[in-house]
This record gives C-alpha cells, sequence and structure tokens, in this order.
C-alpha cells in the first residue's frame, strides 16, 4: 500500500494546525525482509536510556593507522557518563559532490551517534579521508563504473572504518569486542563492505539509504555495477546487517534496493531489510538519517540491537519526535516546504526571512547557534534584501 500525494498532503497540513507539536511520522508503508537473519539466542546487556544532558561531545582528530602510513581525521566523539569500557559505535557520511567533500559538517550525523550514547556506547562521528578537515585524498571514485570500481570505492571506504575501530579499542575505556558500524548513503555501502572483511569485534553493520550513485543527480552511474558489488560483499559478510530505506528514496527505489539486497543475501550474508513510508519533512527520502526520521530509524535500531544481542536501552525513552512549529508569519506558502525540510535537519540550525515572504534561507549543522544565525541571515540577504531571523535551533525567534 502506498500513500497517494493527496493523502501524504494531507497529512503534512493536519501536523501544521497547532502552534507546535510532536511529529508522529506516517509509516503506512513499512516493510521488513528478512534474509539469513537469525535471532540472538541471549539477549544483549541493556542499561536505563542515558540523558541526552549527560553525554560529553567532544570534536576534534583521531589519529588512526593504515599500514602504510597515518592520518588524521576530523571526528566528534560522544561518552556517556562514567569510565566504561564502553561498546564502540562508529558513524560516518555519505559522499558530497567533490566541490563540496572540504564543507562536509559531520554534525549532521550527530543525533545518530548520540542515539548511541544514549544507550551506553562510546560514539564516533568521524570524516574519512579527505572529507572535511580529515587529511589525504579521496580515494572513492567510481570511474569506470563498473563492479570492480565500486566494490573497490566500498573496500577503500571501509578502510576507515576498520582504522578507526582499530585506535579506538585500543584505549581502556573502550569494549573493543562489541562494535557497531552505521553509515549514510555512502557510508552505508562502506560499513557493508566492512562486513565482507570485519575487523575483531564488529557485530553489526547498520546501512542507512546505503548505496553509491552519482552526487550530482538522482541517479545511478551503473545499477548492475552497484548490484554486483552487494553480491561480491555479500559471498564473505557474516556479520549481521540492518539496512534503513524510505519507499521515497530518490537514489535506492525499492525495486532497486530488492535487487540489491537479492544479490546481497545470495552468499548468505545475514540482513534485515526495513523500509518505511514518506517523510513529513522531504520529499525525497534519502533524507531518512536526519533527526526528522528519527521515529522511524530509532525503534528499528532498536529492535535490531535487541535481535543480534548487542547493548542497547531498557527501554526507547520516548523522545524521537521532533517538534514542529507552524511557518512563521509572513513565509509565503510556496517555501513552507523549506520550513518542514529545515525542521527536520539537525543542530546547529537557523531560518531567515526576507520582508517579501518568498527569499527565505536556512542553515543547519552549524558549531553554534550563533554561526548559523549569522550564515542564514548573510545567506538570505546575498541578494540585497532586508532579511530577518525568525527561528534557531528549531525554536521560534520573537
Amino acid at each position: 500500500m502506498h500513500f497517494t500525494r493527496l493523502t501524504l498532503v494531507v497529512c503534512l497540513m493536519a501536523l501544521l494546525v497547532c502552534t507546535t507539536t510532536s511529529v508522529s511520522a506516517p509509516d503506512a508503508d513499512a516493510q521488513r525482509v528478512e534474509r539469513n537473519f537469525v535471532i540472538a539466542g541471549t539477549p544483549g546487556p541493556t542499561i536505563p536510556a542515558i540523558s541526552a544532558s549527560d553525554l560529553r561531545v567532544t570534536p576534534g582528530k583521531l589519529s588512526v593507522s593504515f599500514g602504510w602510513g597515518s592520518h588524521d581525521l576530523e571526528a566528534i566523539t560522544v561518552v556517556p557518563p562514567g569510565f566504561g569500557p564502553f561498546p564502540l559505535a562508529v558513524v560516518s557520511h555519505g559522499n558530497p559532490r567533490k566541490g563540496a567533500r572540504g564543507r562536509l559538517r559531520l554534525r549532521g550525523l550527530l543525533p545518530v551517534a548520540k542515539d548511541f550514547a544514549r544507550r551506553g556506547y562510546t560514539a564516533v562521528v568521524f570524516a574519512r579521508r579527505g572529507f572535511g578537515k580529515s587529511t589525504g585524498s579521496v580515494d572513492e571514485g567510481l570511474s569506470p563504473h563498473t563492479t570492480w570500481s565500486y566494490a573497490k570505492a566500498g573496500r577503500t571506504a571501509a578502510e576507515d572504518y576498520a582504522a578507526v575501530i582499530e585506535a579506538m579499542a585500543a584505549r581502556p575505556e573502550i569494549d573493543g569486542s562489541r562494535v557497531i558500524a552505521a553509515g549514510q548513503s555512502g557510508g552505508g555501502f562502506a560499513v557493508t563492505a566492512l562486513a565482507s572483511k570485519p575487523p575483531a569485534g564488529l557485530v553489526g553493520v547498520v546501512s542507512l539509504s546505503g548505496g553509491r550513485g552519482s552526487p550530482q543527480s538522482y541517479r545511478n552511474h551503473n545499477e548492475e555495477a552497484l548490484v554486483g558489488a552487494f553480491a561480491e560483499f555479500g559471498t564473505t559478510a557474516r556479520v549481521p546487517a540492518l539496512w534503513l530505506y524510505s519507499m521515497t528514496d530518490r537514489f535506492f527505489w525499492p525495486e532497486f534496493v530488492d535487487r540489491m539486497v537479492t544479490a546481497y543475501a545470495k552468499g548468505g550474508a545475514p540482513v534485515r531489510l526495513d523500509r518505511v513510508g514518506p517523510l513529513w519533512f522531504a520529499g525525497d527520502g534519502h533524507a531518512l538519517v536526519r533527526p526528522g526520521g528519527r521515529e522511524l530509524w530509532r525503534p528499528r535500531i532498536t529492535a535490531f540491537l535487541r535481535a543480534i544481542g548487542a547493548p542497547n536501552w531498557e527501554a526507547d525513552p520516548g523522545d524521537a519526535a521532533v517538534v514542529i512549529s507552524r511557518p512563521p508569519e509572513g513565509l509565503h506558502r510556496r517555501r513552507h516546504g523549506w520550513w518542514r525540510n529545515y525542521l527536520g535537519r539537525a543542530n546547529h540550525k537557523a531560518f531567515a526571512v526576507a520582508e517579501d515572504g518568498l527569499r527565505a534561507r536556512h542553515v543547519n549543522s552549524r558549531n553554534t547557534p550563533e554561526v548559523a544565525r549569522e550564515a542564514a541571515l548573510r545567506n538570505c540577504e546575498s541578494k540585497g534584501d532586508t532579511c530577518r531571523i525568525v527561528s534557531v535551533d528549531g525554536r521560534m525567534v520573537p
């Protein structure tokens, strides 16, 4: 069963009736498929959910070794209270277009890392070689676009995950025998490659909208080559995997995902595929990883960790919903979709509106609210308009 366009519009209009409300994302299209997936016989350890305010969030660099040399990778570490040893969760990003690689902002994945940290994990969000402020050059290209090039790109990105896991597992406060690797888009493809050649201690991988394609357009360069790479990974992957996709993902639509998961599982790889419906804040389901999609991905990660016997919280704390507000006064109705998109994004963020209500700009994943405010105002006024800030970090500004 699929949402019609009219149904989706009605649902979104209903969400905006009140001044503020908690989002309860429709999930009528949710589906689960399991291949070679075996539920653990022994439950994993659980703890009460940790408050987000008790987490220690530290940005910086992580020195890692690749055998032939070392690199400093940009990273944000999220640590729960206490002294450990803590299980480990490592999280990485997709593949932005070439000109945007240096502008990558890790804060966009901080909500995923915090979710793991609230379960008792030390979580690390990191930028792979050549992305963000990490040293080295990007070697995850897809030219020529063959199964070999896709598989090589995935394995190269997986090397960064393995290096981060090795560096973190050497620390006394880390339990290196219980590691989860998670990734978004190209990062999801990388953790799938990692599962085919797992480092010590890897017990599960989570792929959010995982795959590789063209960052310049909503298409894949070579569908068969990507499917072939998944088939190659699946011949040796025996670490349980969770694949999460929205039905409205424009890069990896349902029929395409069906082919990928079938190819991956054919060689014996254990995988659980969870598909969810449309997103309330974005027409493209590839944005599932954002906080606006947290109500969809959080319970499925919880169920996966429970199924594989990995560390988890005793119960969902129930605060996954993003609070949304009515569009600010004066914002043209043609820009209401921009407002929803802003609300579904990661902090720190700000929304600016011009006097005519048509010109508006929003930014997200900045290091501080002040930086977000300045960036949104500067972008909005770049064409000479007079603009005002109407919201910072999702809260209305008087």
